[in-house]
């Protein structure tokens, strides 16, 4: 199964709780299990918290691609204007792994591969994965 979605939302509270909502109503659609759907909204209003507490951007960006049995999740700023120049609320190189630390925390068990990166220009990219079909059959596949 492929499928993609990408949605662009205002940098604001509302807009996370949204995205969340819609992100697990995707998979939902999709015919997982209602827990998988739940990890996916909790893991997109967890990223997308971060996103919008450490960001300066005025947008941010959900996108989700299913391949197969996993859906990659990636949540950024990077394509936006700057409201204020540098990097985001003063973070420097040396603060990414405890801040990878703690988010990777905030992500339920169902998170895979998850990554932060910021870059030099205070763009922010947060991704991970989640299996979708953990312990049942795909939607199509022969039982």
């Amino acid at each position: 199964m492929d499928f993609s979605w990408a949605l662009t939302l205002p940098r604001e509270q509302i807009s996370v709780l949204l995205a969340g909502r819609l992100a697990g109503a995707a998979v939902l659609a999709l015919g997982v299990g209602s827990s998988t759907a739940g990890a996916m909204r909790h893991n997109v209003q967890a990223a997308g918290g971060y996103v919008a507490m450490h960001s300066r951007s005025p947008f941010f960006r959900v996108l989700l691609s299913v391949r197969g049995m996993s859906c990659q999740v990636t949540v950024t700023d990077r394509d936006f204007a700057r409201s204020v120049s540098g990097g985001p609320d003063g973070l420097d190189h040396g603060d990414h792994a405890m801040e990878r630390k703690r988010i990777a925390h905030l992500l339920s068990v169902l998170a895979d591969q998850v990554d932060i990166h910021h870059n030099e220009h205070g763009g922010i990219t947060l991704s991970f994965q989640i299996p979708l079909f953990q312990g049942q059959p795909a939607p199509g596949s022969e039982s």
